[in-house]
């Protein structure tokens, strides 16, 4: 295990040390001018880094040591602890452009324990488990916290979908699983290929990975097909597989709960908030809302209706 943990943490330090564009360096800037020395480091993480295209939204993770570090009053340190992360929104004009980004708040601790297999939803260890740079951090030891808890993500992600697999499968389609598992876990806007399309866009990276820990008894009940055509053998019983199942089903359930209370306190953190969340869902789904004055006002009254109205559309699943 620890030949395994090595060669995994290498390969995220090498992601976490890949430069960013000066517009990304822009925008964790800002974050870190709002919230000074709270901030221990900034990551991103998401389409824009996928893609490599910064002319979007901007996703970026704003870590702390303590919540209270951050926030004056209690209310959203409450609020982040109870419900996390806390999500803003911000936008700061760079090189004759508006570069806008949203950032979630987490402690590293909770990194720490949200990517292990400690954590029963999926919100973080399915999220670290693909790239992210490491924009911005206070010191070594920060970036070895990182580094060791995005490394934990992906044997986490791996360990727990594995049990839903067939008997023979492939790296592709273990990924391709375990992210549309974890999507389920969500309201998404994202159509059905996405899964697919976040293994394509690191291939090489996810079958290395999973090369990794097949080798060294990462992938429980699994082993390498004796025909060297690149698939696994899985050889769980069908009480660890109904296990596996029966937790993912719990997950889609308690996750969906809680998606809807984060979407509702985001419209709070979120300047202009009713109207990104709305643009967002228009953008991965092409269904469009029309929001009235009330509902601006009131967007927390509002926002169970209007979210009945989008999911009876298909804006998400």
């Amino acid at each position: 295990m620890a030949q395994r943990r090595q060669t995994i943490d290498a390969v995220i330090a090498a992601e976490l040390a890949q430069p960013v564009s000066d517009a990304v360096a822009a925008a964790a800037a800002e974050v870190r001018r709002r919230h000074g020395a709270a901030v221990a480091a900034i990551l991103f993480y998401g389409s824009c880094l996928r893609d490599g295209d910064d002319s979007r939204v901007i996703d970026f993770y704003a870590l702390v040591e303590r919540y209270r570090d951050i926030y004056q009053g209690v209310g959203w340190s409450v609020l982040n602890t109870l419900l996390p992360p806390n999500v803003y929104y911000l936008s700061v004009p760079h090189d004759g452009r508006t570069v806008r980004a949203k950032y979630a708040v987490i402690t590293l601790p909770k990194l720490a324990r949200g990517t292990t297999g400690r954590a029963f939803q999926s919100a973080l260890w399915g999220r670290f488990s693909q790239p992210a740079t490491l924009v911005w951090a206070r010191d070594a030891e920060v970036e070895r916290r990182v580094a060791v808890a995005l490394a934990a993500a992906v044997e986490t992600m791996c360990a727990e979908v594995v049990g839903l697999m067939p008997r023979a499968f492939s790296p592709g389609e273990l990924w391709v699983r375990a992210f549309a598992e974890s999507y389920r876990t969500e309201f998404r806007a994202e159509r059905s290929r996405r899964p697919d399309q976040l293994y394509q866009a690191f291939a090489d990276r996810y079958d290395r990975l999973t090369e990794i820990l097949l080798a060294d008894g990462g992938l429980p009940d699994c082993a390498a097909s004796s025909d060297r055509g690149g698939r696994i053998v899985h050889r769980a019983p069908a009480r660890a597989r109904r296990h596996a199942a029966a937790k993912w089903a719990a997950r889609r359930v308690t996750g969906k709960a809680l998606h809807v209370l984060r979407l509702a306190k985001a419209v709070f953190t979120f300047r202009d908030g009713l109207d990104y969340l709305l643009w967002k869902i228009e953008t991965h789904s092409g269904v469009s809302a029309t929001v009235s004055s009330w509902q601006r006002r009131h967007p927390l009254l509002a926002a169970p209706l209007l979210a009945w109205q989008l999911y009876r559309r298909g804006a998400f699943r």
